[in-house]
C-alpha cells in the first residue's frame, strides 16, 4: 500500500484529490495539510511514501517544503501539482528533491499513474524542464563566463 500525504490550501482540492486516491486498493491518503508549517508538523508524524504538494501555498512555497521534506525524511519522494505551467518553478522544484511536477489539468488515472511512478523512484520532469536544467548545471560548472 502506497501512502500519500497532501498539501494543497484549496480544500476543494485536497477533498477531490483524497476521494480519487482513496478509492484505489493499492494507494491511501494517511494525511491532509493546508499550509507549509501544518505540512511540515504532519508530514513526519505520518511518514508517507509520496507528499504531493501544491508549488503556492499561503505561508510560503511547496518548493522550499519540497526541500524541507527531502532533508528530513530522505525517503519520502515529493509529486508538485500546480495550476502553473512554469519551467522556472518545475526547475526549482526538481533542485529541491521533487521527484515529478504535474499541471492541476492532468486527468484523474494520469494522477494516479504518477503517484505510483514517484512512489516506485521514477522521476517525472518534463523535456524543457530537463533541457534547462541540464543547461542550469553546465553554467555552474563552467563558471562565470570572462570577457
Amino acid at each position: 500500500m502506497t501512502r500519500v500525504f497532501l498539501v494543497d490550501d484549496h480544500e476543494i482540492v485536497r477533498r477531490g484529490v483524497a476521494d480519487l486516491i482513496d478509492s484505489q486498493t493499492d494507494l491511501e491518503v494517511v494525511g491532509e495539510a493546508s499550509t507549509v508549517a501544518q505540512g511540515l508538523a504532519r508530514i513526519g508524524a505520518t511518514q508517507p511514501d509520496v507528499a504531493v504538494l501544491d508549488v503556492h501555498l499561503p505561508d510560503g512555497s511547496g518548493i522550499d517544503l519540497c526541500r524541507d521534506i527531502r532533508s528530513a525524511h530522505p525517503t519520502i519522494n515529493c509529486l508538485m501539482l500546480t495550476a502553473f505551467n512554469d519551467d522556472d518553478a518545475t526547475l526549482a522544484a526538481v533542485l529541491a528533491g521533487a521527484a515529478g511536477f504535474v499541471i492541476k489539468d492532468i486527468r484523474g488515472q494520469n494522477l494516479l499513474e504518477s503517484i505510483r511512478q514517484v512512489a516506485s523512484g521514477r522521476q517525472l520532469v518534463s523535456p524543457a524542464a530537463s533541457r534547462k536544467l541540464v543547461e542550469t548545471i553546465t553554467v555552474a560548472r563552467s563558471g562565470p563566463a570572462s570577457s
